[in-house]
């Protein structure tokens, strides 16, 4: 977890779990890029190390990214991508949901209304 300099509180968590061979990614806090997106690139390392081909990542405590953390995102997509996995949005709020929209994200990575959906899409 990175600490806001100014307010000493928490900007961004990220907590991960396996469900039904998928990695869930568990997001907190406005996902701005930079030094505060350090544990997230931190995290997806170690997702990629694993071996782990499916990540379904919960935005649901995200009320708010920049394209900086949009970066962080399409970055890790990316890499999974070339090692032959998959990455799928659960739970996105209306202002991230238009930022995935408005930059066509979600053309490329499916995202879903709730983690039941989502991780059946894993199985088809």
């Amino acid at each position: 977890m990175v600490r806001s300099l100014e307010s000493g509180r928490p900007v961004v968590s990220v907590r991960t779990r396996e469900r039904d061979g998928v990695v869930i990614v568990d997001l907190e806090g406005k996902l701005m890029g930079g030094a505060d997106s350090d544990p997230i690139r931190e995290e997806f390392r170690r997702i990629a190390e694993r071996g782990s081909s499916k990540v379904l990542i919960n935005l649901e405590a995200v009320p708010w990214m920049n394209s900086s953390g949009l970066g962080v995102l399409l970055a890790a997509f990316i890499q999974l991508r070339k090692a032959g996995g998959a990455m799928r949005f659960v739970h996105a709020q209306e202002r991230v949901r238009g930022i995935l929209t408005t930059t066509k994200l979600e053309k490329m990575i499916e995202s879903f209304d709730n983690e039941e959906d989502a991780l059946a899409s894993f199985r088809h």
